[in-house]
């Protein structure tokens, strides 16, 4: 039984890849970052539905329709969260998230 019949080896994968989405959102001001690693978190997430979907018997044919679904919403939130990244970068003249709170006003 070698490293890819595990599922413990693609859960520990999806696990770090949801991990460092986590720390670069949490420690990014840039708009675009953060945007990519909400992008790294949802990919974390589709490799464990994907994984569990392939390992686990009652989940084999809707693992996968669930992890294109999560792809589906991964980028309808891509192409929003950009359109008004570039909308407020217009106004703006900046990608820092810091400097949006002045919309406010």
């Amino acid at each position: 039984m070698g490293l890819a019949d595990s599922l413990d080896a693609y859960l520990v994968l999806a696990g770090i890849l949801f991990s460092i989405g986590t720390f670069g959102f949490l420690a990014r001001r840039n708009a675009i970052s953060m945007l990519m690693s909400i992008e790294l978190m949802l990919n974390g997430v589709n490799l464990a539905i994907v994984a569990f979907g392939s390992f686990v018997e009652a989940l084999r044919a809707d693992g996968s329709v669930i992890a294109l679904m999560v792809m589906a919403v991964a980028a309808a939130e891509a192409t929003v969260g950009l359109a008004i990244v570039i909308a407020i970068y217009r106004n703006r003249k900046t990608p820092l998230v810091d400097e949006y709170d002045a919309m406010r006003q």
